[in-house]
């Protein structure tokens, strides 16, 4: 499949006389999976609708007239530390409609646990393994809903008197499909509260400062 992309870019020059290209992209997508095309904002005074402070525009291209979506389902096991448990993770409208996590982990101290989808499906260290959070557009830590935020932001849940957590949990950046897929990836429970990038802690941006990892799980197909 091949698809043509028009992209206007538009330069601030003197008032009376702005100056307008356009240019032409040929996209080709053999494998019928949605194409990405980034765009990093020209050097210089321009204008765009971007207002996210992001550099990076992502368009997600996919057929103007697709097939019915199949929805898709993955499955996690917690383990790897003191949590345990079992999610499922549901994309009803694939690839762009939002994901919804549900489930239930145990074996939790009483409060909030930072949630996050980490970057790597390894576990042969424990949750360590997992490296940092799952963050392809390079953007600070914060809360799950604004548009400065890791994709594998989730925020906390909540741990009642018996240390259970339920979770029930939408989210519209994450997708099941396609290159920025969460299949192969891993959740990763924290044993404290994520402050969504506000907490003035040196690891605030990055982490949430939510501490020491206490349960993670590869994300596999169901």
């Amino acid at each position: 499949m091949t698809l043509l992309v028009a992209v206007v870019v538009v330069v601030t020059g003197a008032p009376q006389s702005p100056a307008r290209t356009q240019r032409q992209v040929v996209v080709t997508n053999p494998d019928n999976y949605p194409s990405l095309l980034y765009i990093n904002s020209a050097a210089g005074r321009g204008q765009h609708t971007n207002t996210s402070g992001s550099p990076i525009f992502e368009l997600i291209l996919y057929p103007a007239d697709p097939s019915p979506p199949t929805p898709r389902h993955a499955l996690v096991v917690l383990g790897g530390g003191e949590a345990t448990g079992t999610l499922t993770l549901t994309q009803e409208a694939p690839p762009t409609g939002p994901v919804h996590i549900e489930g239930v982990i145990s074996n939790l101290t009483e409060g909030k646990h930072g949630f996050h989808i980490h970057e790597k499906g390894s576990l042969e260290n424990g949750c360590v393994s997992a490296k940092g959070h799952y963050n392809p557009h390079m953007r600070n830590h914060g809360n799950p809903k604004h548009l400065e935020r890791h994709v594998g932001d989730l925020g906390n849940i909540v741990a009642d008197p018996t240390g259970t957590a339920l979770v029930n949990i939408t989210d519209p950046l994450l997708t099941l499909v396609g290159p920025r897929s969460i299949i192969g990836r891993a959740v990763v429970v924290h044993a404290g509260v994520d402050d969504l990038g506000l907490g003035g802690h040196s690891s605030s941006l990055t982490t949430g400062n939510a501490g020491g990892r206490v349960g993670c799980g590869v994300i596999g197909h169901a």
